[in-house]
């Protein structure tokens, strides 16, 4: 069995997986690998601005102050995202509150010293990469797309559509759901599927509303017809994001979407089309800002979720999914820290079975994160249900419901919050035949 260390790792993603894995490696393998050398092939040619804000729970901001990022926000000032103490959650029918997520506890402390932030997720890129550019061992290249690859005896090889390739001793596929690591040739008969939900998004500035904002920071307004998330995405309060969780067919998805190459009429059709599905779902809401949100001039996009469900294994020998390429779920408040966590995790048990076949570290892993994804991916799937579209009886009773729901799992929630993935115990490689063979020797010559 090979048990050569990964000198040389490929990493395909440069999203928060990708980048944040390149981050963990860098700092665990690093004293045990001085000629570490870790690239990250990213299939744009620059960052990627779409996505909109996102929320990153205590979880996730612990691990991105691990990894050097949240100093990197904090200096970026009122664009480095909006503290986020509780999301508040309304009625749209009657505009009255139903509960909220609080990430303070009884105290108004965070957990563990954090609270919750939301930030535009080019903003969250832009202070990851500058945290990579000081390390020596790191190094992204743009305008790399995937379109085929094969593991051989000594190395895994990617082929990109320029027609160059690359290898390495190990290949992390890092490139979210639509992961072309996964579909190309790791785990061909796992696609990505339409959960028939998408987001509508779109920033709308504060200044341009009338109405009192209903919420101190991030709201979730509650509807039969799906939910929307208003919530300030810079610390100056300057900017809303505003996102509708709504029901879409899959057959409708081709005419509401923004594609590169339109001409201005189809996307200003598109546009149109997109405020008045938005209004015809929420316009009538008790929610004076929340309605005038609806009818104002905001450029909408559309944004399908979709999801890929765990494998039963997620590697071959030489390449393994992270983050969203290995278990993409319907997004939830803790979906960049579950990426984050697999980052830190197989980080952290590569560093400690370095002198294993790789197989070992990936079998490790996958025991430790197959009960907390699957888990995680049921939960996810079951709150997503709740944003489809119900009749009156039924949205009253998801009205009463979800505030017994918040306050069921608020001790779940905490503990959950207080998760440092850096402490987790890990398991212990198991000793070689060899090593077995030499003790059993040393013993028997000893008595």
């Amino acid at each position: 069995m090979d048990t050569i260390r990964p000198r040389n790792i490929v990493i395909v993603g440069a999203g928060i997986a990708g980048i944040a894995c390149a981050l963990s490696l860098s700092k665990e393998l690093t004293p045990f690998v001085p000629d570490l050398m870790i690239t990250v092939y990213e299939r744009h040619d620059i960052l990627s601005t779409s996505g909109g804000a996102i929320n990153l729970t205590p979880v996730a901001q612990r691990h991105l102050a691990q990894l050097g990022v949240l100093d990197e926000l904090d200096r970026m000032g009122p664009e480095g995202g909006a503290d986020v103490d509780a999301i508040e959650l309304f009625s749209m029918r009657s505009g009255r509150p139903i509960g909220s997520i609080d990430f303070t506890d009884h105290n108004g402390n965070g957990f563990g010293g954090y609270k919750g932030r939301r930030v535009m997720r080019i903003v969250l890129s832009v202070a990851m990469l500058t945290v990579v550019e000081r390390a020596k061992n790191i190094e992204i290249v743009f305008g790399k797309k995937v379109v085929g690859g094969e593991e051989l005896e000594d190395r895994s090889v990617l082929h990109f559509q320029d027609g160059t390739e690359a290898s390495g001793d190990l290949v992390i596929g890092c490139d979210g759901v639509h992961s072309a690591v996964r579909t190309q040739f790791v785990d061909v008969g796992r696609p990505a599927e339409y959960t028939g939900l998408s987001f509508l998004q779109a920033t709308i500035d504060t200044n341009t509303l009338c109405s009192p904002i209903h919420f101190k920071s991030s709201s979730l307004n509650i509807s039969r017809h799906g939910s929307i998330l208003a919530s300030y995405c810079d610390r100056d309060g300057d900017q809303i994001f505003a996102a509708a969780i709504v029901q879409f067919s899959q057959d409708a998805l081709s005419r509401y979407r923004l594609e590169p190459g339109q001409d201005w009429a189809t996307q200003h059709r598109i546009r149109c089309a997109l405020r008045e599905e938005i209004r015809d779902r929420f316009g009538k809401t008790s929610l004076p800002c929340i309605r005038e949100m609806i009818n104002s001039k905001a450029d909408w996009m559309l944004y399908p979720v979709y999801q890929v469900r765990p494998g039963g294994r997620w590697s071959m020998n030489r390449t393994i999914l992270l983050g969203d390429a290995a278990h993409a779920m319907p997004p939830r408040d803790e979906s960049a820290a579950y990426a984050l966590d697999d980052a830190i995790l197989f980080s952290r048990i590569l560093a400690r079975y370095r002198s294993e076949p790789l197989t070992e570290v990936f079998d490790a892993y996958e025991s430790l994160r197959r009960d907390t994804i699957n888990r995680a991916f049921k939960e996810s799937r079951r709150m997503w249900e709740r944003n489809r579209d119900m009749g009156l009886f039924e949205g009253r009773l998801k009205e009463w419901m979800m505030s017994f729901h918040i306050k069921s799992h608020e001790s779940a929630r905490e503990a959950a919050w207080e998760f440092d993935a850096t402490k987790m115990a890990l398991p212990t490689p198991a000793p070689s035949e060899d090593l077995v063979s030499l003790n059993s020797f040393l013993r028997e010559r000893t008595l």
